[in-house]
């Protein structure tokens, strides 16, 4: 029974991968320098605050980047329905962080070891509604992972565990990347998640 289980699914990847492969626009490597340049233009420095009762607290980082735990951007492009000319795309980039990179919480130094994005690109959608973002850029700044393996743990739930792999890390998402600016942001601190505004 697994056996044939096993051999429906891989019938079906391949009859996915195909019809993909038939109607998703070619990614050229013009395409993957541009989501590059992206993970590259992501702010150096920010600070957050944590709106309390009572008091806020405060949050903030510094990073330079240094090299890529991929060699270029991975993309994939999805069609639309019937129309290949409309499609959007999904990137995902990783970059290591330079020595000295670190968030300061609560006082507390703590070092940035990756960047990882997870973005969307809604240009050739089709859809021209303003409020609709052309682009939208997740940005997880990780702390004390050298691996950078995540934000599921690979393992789980065979290998025990949480299902998500970095317990402390900042996020925000950008929309507009002319300006970069950092919207719907959040920090985990030690499992514990906190939504937070930018500051400056």
């Amino acid at each position: 029974m697994k056996s044939q289980y096993r051999c429906f699914l891989f019938l079906l990847i391949i009859f996915i991968s195909n019809a993909y492969s038939e109607t998703a626009p070619t990614v050229g490597q013009e395409v993957l320098q541009f989501y590059r340049n992206l993970t590259l233009q992501v702010r150096d420095k920010a600070e957050f605050k944590v709106p309390m009762i009572g008091s806020d607290q405060s949050y903030s980082y510094e990073l330079e980047f240094a090299e890529p735990i991929y060699k270029e951007p991975i993309v994939g492009e999805f069609s639309l329905g019937n129309d290949a000319k409309k499609f959007y795309r999904q990137f995902w980039d990783r970059i290591m962080l330079k020595d000295g990179s670190h968030a300061i919480i609560n006082g507390e130094e703590i070092p940035l070891t990756c960047i990882f994005i997870s973005g969307q690109d809604n240009r050739y959608s089709g859809n021209a509604d303003p409020r609709f973002p052309q682009f939208i850029m997740k940005v997880y700044l990780v702390a004390n992972d050298y691996s950078c393996v995540g934000p599921l743990n690979p393992g789980f739930p065979t290998a025990g565990g949480k299902e998500e792999a970095w317990d402390t890390y900042l996020y925000y998402e950008v929309k507009d990347p002319t300006i970069m600016l950092p919207v719907e942001a959040k920090i985990r601190y030690r499992w514990n998640e906190f939504h937070s505004v930018l500051v400056k």
